[in-house]
């Protein structure tokens, strides 16, 4: 089976992951692969109108640039230079703007691990042998086992699907590292991939960790334009798994997914594939985008200014077109402004981070996840589980191992809001920008590991049954950087993968899904952007009680599993609670309310 040739390699690739940590990086992403391309390796140039475009391309083709993507829709080429032509370029009578074409992530580096991008468990992991007969009814048998898929029911998913399981002809578009058509719950979903990593130049995984998606093709048989990494799978089967009898359906299970491909394995993106993503969504009647990679910009620099200003006409242009943007909020737990400006301190700092590499993000702008007209969404947990006067050593953790099931009373850092469902994860971004909140899941005592934060729940541990803390779904069966979980009931298919993660990426793709059930139901707003959005807003659940407080500047303990020291700050949680407007926005979407008003 081509999953355990893939496993076979993890040995190796540990290395390759734990890199990603020591890649030279700002608040707005990592630099441009260094010698011999060096940092002005890409620019984004917008001509001053259609009439100044060819004349543009034509001066930066003379002056030594090699044009890799067009995107005459908004008037705006990407090229490559040798050398550092940013000045040369600027000068030509024919631009409006040029800036350097910087990278974004699905996960910022230092919180990889954090969120769940780790080596997969071995093979005997895996096989967790858990019991129980298929069930014949709809919704999919994933859906009997407790605590599992809490998060549609958080929704409402099941009951919509009593009103409108989604519509064929509504397109979905996963801006991410690809769809796994090769998996089962994918097969049948998936109309089309279009790939924009190929036009990367220097190519972005090859140039920084020495393979690419087509390196792992070679190795194991499976096809280059797959998910090698993971991450768009899961997302793909939140939204769109098929209703078919087996594992898992997607929220909404009727509609079509389109792979709009932005990143190899590696989870990098440059921020032209993301833009020239956007406006082929437009150009093809795709009804969402849902995209959960993200940055910073400082927009005090023309340079990372003009690419902000390409996201806002990127957006704008889709939407004139019919097309909603739905992007995650962020996991840096940050209180985020109007356009998307930081407005607090952070980001949330893994303990053991010396003062010489913590970099402050307030005043910087968020993207794509802040620009105007994105639809912007935070992450709600399943439930914060109490602390215990009395935990077995077996189940606390170790500082190299996270899962943990019990939580000690005597810990420094106690979750907060103990009991309460929906509460502000303690990882997401929040503030004013936020437009609605979804699920996406949360560790089981709703804080960061290193504060003995819980575990993950099932499939990494059956302690608890079944329930998952985290967000169940699939992934790919090639995934090299999401855990794969294969053969863990006879639920699911055999040998394919399955997993829980966290994040408001997870978060994004439930309300991508609400927003294509909306389509569905109601094909008058169907290519109605500001009626769609108006309708999600609207029949959002109106959530109270937010417990979730912000990052502490002021508390430089030690974590209490790992022991690490925090001379930065901003490594624990403490303080007066987040507001439920500033962590929810509009409300927790909810898809049965949705369907029904939306119909109307």
């Amino acid at each position: 089976m081509n999953i355990r040739k893939a496993f076979a390699l993890l040995s190796s690739l540990v290395i390759l992951v734990g890199m990603i940590g020591v890649i030279p990086a700002t608040a707005a992403g990592p630099t441009p692969p260094p010698h011999p391309f060096g940092r002005g390796y890409r620019y984004i140039l917008v001509a001053k109108s259609s009439a100044d475009y060819d004349q543009l391309r034509a001066d930066a083709i003379g002056r030594g640039a090699t044009v890799v993507e067009e995107l005459r829709q908004a008037n705006t080429l990407v090229v490559s230079a040798p050398n550092d032509l940013r000045s040369q370029l600027a000068a030509s009578s024919h631009v409006q703007s040029v800036g350097t074409d910087g990278i974004r992530y699905l996960i910022q580096p230092q919180l990889a691990q954090e969120m769940g991008f780790k080596a997969s468990p071995s093979l005997d992991r895996q096989d967790l042998g858990f019991g129980g007969k298929i069930s014949k009814v709809k919704p999919d048998p994933a859906f009997s086992l407790p605590g599992l898929m809490w998060d549609f029911s958080r929704i409402g998913a099941p009951q919509a699907w009593k009103v409108n399981a989604g519509d064929p002809s509504v397109l979905v578009g996963v801006a991410d590292t690809g769809l796994d058509y090769t998996h089962s719950e994918l097969a049948s979903q998936v109309v089309d991939v279009e790939d924009f990593t190929t036009t990367e130049d220097p190519p972005l995984c090859s140039t920084y960790f020495g393979y690419s998606d087509s390196d792992f093709a070679t190795m194991f048989g499976g096809p280059a334009t797959t998910d090698w990494n993971g991450h768009g799978s899961w997302i793909g089967g939140n939204i769109a798994a098929a209703m078919d009898g087996v594992g898992i359906n997607g929220i909404a299970p009727n509609v079509k997914l389109v792979a709009l491909k932005i990143s190899q394995w590696c989870g990098y993106a440059y921020d032209s594939s993301i833009l020239d993503a956007f406006y082929y969504a437009a150009d093809h009647g795709i009804d969402v985008v849902s995209i959960s990679f993200g940055g910073y910009l400082d927009r005090t620099d023309p340079d990372q200014d003009a690419i902000y200003q390409d996201y806002v006409n990127a957006v704008a242009y889709a939407r004139s077109k019919g097309t909603v943007i739905v992007a995650a909020a962020g996991n840096e737990h940050l209180r985020i402004g109007a356009g998307g400006q930081v407005l607090n301190h952070g980001p949330l700092t893994t303990p053991g981070t010396a003062p010489s590499d913590f970099v402050d993000y307030f005043g910087l702008w968020e993207t794509p996840g802040g620009i105007p007209g994105v639809v912007d969404v935070s992450a709600t947990g399943d439930v914060v589980n109490p602390p215990s006067r009395n935990c077995d050593p077996g189940t606390i953790g170790s500082p190299a191992d996270s899962e943990a099931t019990c939580k000690p009373k005597s810990d420094a850092h106690q979750p907060f809001g103990v009991g309460r469902q929906n509460q502000l994860a303690y990882y997401s971004n929040y503030g004013p920008r936020i437009d609605v909140a979804a699920p996406g899941g949360a560790r089981k005592f709703n804080l960061p590991t290193w504060d003995r934060g819980g575990t993950e729940g099932f499939p990494y541990v059956s302690t608890d049954g079944t329930n998952s803390w985290e967000d169940f779904s699939i992934t790919s069966n090639w995934a090299l950087e999401i855990p794969c979980f294969i053969n863990i009931g006879p639920q699911f298919y055999a040998n394919e993968c399955y997993t829980s993660i966290q994040g408001t990426s997870m978060a994004t793709p439930h309300a991508s899904a609400v927003l294509a059930l909306i389509a569905s139901s109601n094909p008058k707003a169907r290519h109605h952007p500001a009626l769609l959005i108006g309708i999600l807003k609207a029949s959002a659940l109106n959530v109270h009680g937010n417990a979730t407080p912000g990052l502490s500047a002021s508390d430089t303990s030690a974590a209490d599993r790992t022991g690490d020291d925090c001379p930065t700050g901003y490594c624990h949680l403490g303080g007066r609670p987040i507001s439920d407007l500033e962590a929810y926005g509009a409300g927790l979407v909810n898809a049965l309310t949705a369907v029904v008003f939306g119909g109307h």
